[in-house]
């Protein structure tokens, strides 16, 4: 637990009032170093936060790229109109333990991609102080077609790389990365998932583009897809989810920076 705060500068929170230990002192009962390594929210190192993305389109009849699909399609409908397809992808981010000059380091992907070929691509990880990032990385899906293993190449091009920053009084972790059409800015809300996991979920509370046009500095902020709280809350559109809570997936190979 001692070396899990030390990481992040939260010694003081094993003990502290922060949410990175308000469960410690729950119900005023003593907890063992364990339970304080478990309880202690912080950004988890030894895996990917993966999150399950998708929104609904229509294809007219014979329009779509997967031919197998557009049999299927007019062997049904014969030579009529269209219809509804749900197409997914996800978006992963992998952050990376803080380096021993205190940067902290934080590897973001969206595509459709096998989760698998993904996650083997962010596990692999890239060279973060050489890499390039895509020219845009927001709102451009490659073919959905299915993905080899070889692909993982093409992966590691698409990913992003940046900084990101923890703040244990908000539980709020804040990502930017840099795309020919801007910096990028995630924020987003830790917390412990349920059945005792710990610090396995992120929630967007923002996410803008800041760049740069003819007329000057330019913010444009996406919108999440989400009813406020006094409106109920859940989705403002149920034919699309673009950006859903991300669930941890640990992973073995990454099991020394847990």
């Amino acid at each position: 637990a001692q070396r899990a705060a030390a990481r992040f500068g939260l010694e003081a929170a094993l003990g502290g009032d922060s949410p990175s230990a308000a469960a410690a002192n729950r119900d005023g009962a003593a907890l063992t170093w364990r339970d304080r390594y478990y309880f202690l929210l912080r950004p988890r190192c030894d895996g990917v936060y993966v999150g399950e993305c998708g929104f609904r389109r229509w294809l007219r009849l014979g329009h779509h790229m997967d031919l197998r699909k557009n049999a299927e399609q007019l062997s049904y409908r014969g030579t009529k109109g269209g219809g509804g397809e749900w197409v997914s992808y996800r978006r992963y981010v992998r952050l990376l333990p803080p380096e021993e000059d205190g940067s902290m380091w934080a590897l973001v992907l969206q595509d459709p991609a096998p989760r698998e070929a993904a996650e083997k691509a962010l596990t692999q990880g890239v060279d973060v102080r050489t890499h390039t990032n895509p020219a845009k990385s927001e709102g451009t899906l490659p073919d959905t077609a299915p993905l080899h293993a070889s692909d993982v190449a093409r992966l590691k091009k698409r990913i992003c790389v940046g900084h990101y920053t923890f703040s244990p009084d908000s539980a709020r972790i804040n990502i930017r990365y840099t795309a020919a059409d801007g910096e990028y800015r995630l924020t987003l809300l830790l917390a412990h998932g349920p059945n005792h996991r710990c610090s396995d979920v992120l929630t967007w509370e923002n996410y803008e583009l800041h760049s740069q046009t003819a007329e000057g500095a330019e913010v444009i902020s996406f919108n999440l897809g989400r009813l406020p709280d006094w409106k109920g809350g859940g989705l403002e559109d149920e034919n699309k989810d673009h950006f859903p809570q991300m669930m941890f997936r640990p992973k073995l190979r990454l099991e020394h920076n847990a």
